[in-house]
């Protein structure tokens, strides 16, 4: 609760910043990256995930990987 107050702190005041969440499997980080981005959307801003990895990109709403974005 306290990391998603963080990041939509951060987004409402447009201070442009890079999040990095980490922890072990099973905290819920996709869970959370997935509510920030619904809130963010559901506010009708433009909200482009960017993962590392296929799976991830199959488990985030929305996202693709660095590699299929910034080619």
């Amino acid at each position: 609760y306290a990391i998603y107050n963080a990041v939509m702190q951060e987004i409402e005041y447009n201070s442009p910043k890079c999040f990095f969440i980490d922890g072990p499997g099973g905290t819920g980080k996709t869970f959370l990256y997935n509510t920030i981005l619904a809130k963010i959307r559901l506010c009708s801003e433009i909200a482009l995930p960017v993962t590392s990895s296929g799976i991830a990109a199959l488990l985030i709403d929305g996202s693709r990987t660095a590699h299929s974005c910034f080619k």
